[in-house]
């Protein structure tokens, strides 16, 4: 599954690396896709000059790269806040260059005896002659398949990907250097010990051009099969405002993460002070959340959250985790649900906590930010399929400015029922970040608080 979650969002995302006839300055995109005939997010593109904007349908958080400032603009629209982040390459806590280092580019240890076969990737490109109008353009039909051939002694494994995609003569013009170049896979370290020798192929040479609508299935050894779509539902040319692409009137600048996800650092500071010599509190009030010793309204389902496990290789995983709970708890805070935050680490005491706190059920939520990399049959894939499909990418992040391309992000959760201390729901999704900054874990959350929301109504 892994694996081919890389080979889908490597096929969909990667860069459009073909020169097409009809370019324009002024552009907005809006497109759809979906996985498995489910799980389906709907983005909006605005390209003007150096300036893009980004929205994800209901997830309320909208980012602006502006290349001509070196900066990111990640906008709430709950919060009436925005963040800045700059795109310079230097770290806005320290002023120094991050340097761009990857561990993963990290060459493998020496002195281990290597083994391995040899994989063979062939590569057909095919135009299958259909010809149809959509926006404006005559569209030509493509597909191509991938086949990946691997030795009984080789490391890697057999797989078969395939594409079938409407492809039009378009490019916009985005005005950001290193933001509209060609796909460049990071390098991966091979397992350790482990070398295939790797043979490619290639036939066919149909025009393929802006996609509009490209279907991607991955066919796996066991007879599994992976599928997505990516599908344009709107191509517009009309000139844009330049309002599109800078700071909304009377929002404020967030001087954190925490500001711009609505937490109250006053109360937060007011609630972690003594009371008295006797009584500390540990407890963390956010703006979306209910004070744990206020007593519950009839009818109203009470949701304790406690403090997710946050693991990332760069960046504030403290930081990362409280701006998850509090995203928690903005999407679940209703007229019929009140959302506390739960100090305690250890089930037991959670749930002793969560009855003191008048809870009905206790949340718990992991994420794990995984360096962006993938099998050698991935990274061939990308650069095969540059010409095959085409990326419209977005900039920032509304959860993390540490997301990076390539990187997948998994968020587990588990919703607990306090009375009888078993559990109702347990799920795991994941998500792959196809460009810097790009908002990934807003999208899941959503997804989350919706199956939470949706289980407690069945009980």
């Amino acid at each position: 599954m892994k694996k081919a979650l890389l080979v889908l969002m490597g096929l969909v995302m990667v860069a459009n690396a073909q020169t097409v006839n009809r370019t324009t300055n002024d552009v907005k995109i809006r497109q759809a896709m979906s996985a498995g005939g489910g799980n389906r997010m709907e983005t909006v593109l605005y390209v003007k000059g150096q300036r893009m904007r980004n929205e994800s349908a209901g997830v309320g958080f909208t980012t602006i790269l502006q290349c001509d400032l070196k900066r990111t603009l990640t906008i709430n629209e709950k919060t009436k806040a925005y963040l800045i982040t700059p795109t310079d390459g230097m770290n806005p806590a320290t002023g120094v260059s991050d340097g761009g280092g990857d561990p993963s580019s990290a060459p493998a240890p020496q002195n281990q005896p290597q083994r391995g076969g040899v994989v063979n990737i062939t590569s057909t490109i095919t135009d299958t002659g259909e010809r149809r109008e959509m926006f404006g353009f005559t569209a030509r039909r493509i597909k191509t398949l991938l086949e990946k051939k691997a030795s009984p002694d080789a490391c890697d494994k057999d797989q078969k990907v395939e594409t079938d995609g409407w492809y039009i003569d378009f490019q916009y013009s985005f005005d950001c250097p290193g933001q509209q170049q060609k796909y460049q896979p990071a390098p991966v370290r091979p397992q350790p010990g482990c070398k295939d020798e790797i043979r490619t192929k290639t036939t066919g040479s149909a025009k393929l051009g802006f996609p509009l609508i490209v279907t991607t299935t991955v066919y796996h050894p066991d007879g599994r099969t992976t599928s997505m779509t990516q599908e344009v539902l709107e191509l517009s040319r009309e000139p844009l405002s330049a309002t599109l692409f800078d700071i909304p009137e009377g929002y404020t600048l967030a001087k954190d993460m925490q500001q711009l996800y609505g937490m109250d650092t006053t109360s937060m500071s007011a609630t972690n002070q003594p009371t008295n010599s006797n009584t500390t509190s540990t407890s963390t009030t956010t703006a979306a959340t209910t004070p744990a010793n206020t007593p519950k309204k009839p009818g109203v389902l009470r949701i304790g959250l406690l403090l997710p496990n946050v693991q990332m290789s760069s960046g504030n995983a403290t930081q990362a985790a409280e701006a998850l709970r509090n995203s928690f708890a903005n999407h679940l805070k209703g007229p019929n649900i009140e959302v506390v935050t739960l100090s305690a680490r250890l089930p037991p005491l959670a749930i002793e906590e969560a009855r003191r706190s008048q809870c009905d059920y206790i949340l718990s939520a992991s994420m794990n930010v995984k360096k962006g990399g993938g099998s050698m049959f991935g990274r061939r894939i990308a650069d095969i399929a540059g010409a095959a499909t085409g990326r419209i990418p977005s900039a920032g992040s509304a959860a993390s400015g540490a997301i990076k391309a390539r990187d997948e992000v998994t968020l587990e959760y588990k919703l607990d029922q306090v009375e009888t201390a078993k559990s109702v729901l347990a799920n795991k999704d994941k998500a792959k970040a196809s460009a810097d900054g790009e908002d990934v874990i807003s999208p899941l959350v959503q997804k989350a608080a919706g199956d939470v929301v949706a289980t407690t109504q069945k009980q």
